[in-house]
């Protein structure tokens, strides 16, 4: 009987060695590991207006002038009124957000590795939203149908397919305009599986309640220090443009 109990014993930790994976191997869909994350310093994502820094009113606080914002950025939202937002500097929150294959992603492991980091906030819904992942995924070119597209926006497919930036797809809610599930992205994945976008899950707002978004899509750009360099609250032309004008050929 003792054999049996030992042996069994073996077989369990043959297989339990054989399905686990290293914290730092690697993700399923292939996304980066950044074995530095922790040195960047996460801002949270919580928007306190009880504590102020230096005087000056932290992120989502109600203002009037720029002069009274820690970020310097007196924002004007016709939903949200007007708060401190945030501008070029301000370091995106480190959440950890499912993925298209039902493994929670770090967003900080797409820090540090000398590459853009572009995200599109994004609903299963939105056509326009819609007709970017066809683009992106099969050169389609209904997309090139809308006013704000401009023929310079193609090499941005070309940069994401030659890996020269980081392109992630954070979904906010399903086809019936509920939150986003893992089912939902799963179904999103199926119609576009473009494999080099991480497509993630803002299942519980948190993201888009930090964005204060008002419309969809809507494209930030943030540097590999998790820094934004372009900040929006609607739309992708204000992230396109700034893509499009780059000179990439001097950063090969």
């Amino acid at each position: 009987m003792d054999k049996i109990v030992h042996m069994i014993f073996i077989v369990i930790l043959f297989l339990s060695l054989c399905l686990s994976v290293p914290e730092n191997e690697g993700y399923f869909g292939g996304w980066p590991i950044n074995t530095d994350k922790d040195s960047i310093q996460d801002p949270g994502f919580l928007l306190d207006c009880r504590e102020t820094s230096g005087n000056k009113k932290n992120l989502g606080c109600s203002c009037i002038t720029d002069d009274e914002c820690g970020s310097g950025k007196c924002l004007s939202s016709p939903r949200k009124g007007r708060y401190c937002g945030q501008t070029e500097g301000t370091i995106f929150p480190r959440y950890k957000l499912m993925d298209q294959y039902g493994e929670e992603v770090d967003i900080y492991d797409f820090a540090g590795h000398g590459k853009l980091i572009v995200i599109e906030f994004s609903t299963s819904w939105c056509n326009p939203c819609r007709q970017l992942a066809s683009f992106f995924t099969y050169g389609d070119e209904e997309v090139f149908k809308n006013r704000w597209w401009k023929p310079e926006y193609e090499i941005i497919k070309e940069l994401i397919h030659n890996d020269r930036i980081y392109f992630i797809n954070i979904q906010v809610q399903d086809v019936y305009r509920e939150p986003a599930s893992l089912y939902s992205v799963e179904d999103w994945f199926q119609e576009f599986p473009d494999e080099k976008i991480p497509i993630l899950v803002d299942s519980d707002y948190k993201v888009r309640d930090w964005m204060r978004i008002t419309g969809y899509p809507t494209v930030i750009v943030l540097n590999d220090k998790m820094e934004v360099v372009q900040f929006s609250l609607r739309g992708c032309h204000d992230a396109f443009n700034l893509l499009s004008s780059m000179n990439w050929d001097e950063k090969k």
